[in-house]
């Protein structure tokens, strides 16, 4: 997420990493067999892939809308299309 852009910065927090902007654009939380990425995206807004969901009712850590679990590299370079577009959504 860092190499997306130099003004990119990472703030860690007491339970996910956050990397922002101006404001957050990816929220990341950390466990054994997967992590768990919240992109400020509106889910009605594109296609959900098959390892996320809408979580805008429901509570979470971080910030955003959609969640996507990712247990291996393949699920990771399936979605980075989507963390492109939310960084292009924040004005980057």
């Amino acid at each position: 997420m860092l190499s997306i852009d130099a003004s990119i910065q990472e703030a860690p927090k007491k339970l996910y990493v956050a990397y922002k902007l101006a404001q957050n654009i990816v929220c990341m939380q950390l466990y054994q067999k997967a992590v768990t990425l919240y992109l400020k995206l509106d889910p009605k807004d594109i296609s959900i892939p098959p390892n996320g969901r809408d979580v805008t009712s429901i509570g979470h850590f971080g910030t955003g809308n959609l969640e996507l679990t990712i247990t291996n590299e393949a699920e990771f370079q399936s979605v980075k299309p989507l963390i492109q577009l939310a960084y292009q959504k924040m004005g980057g």
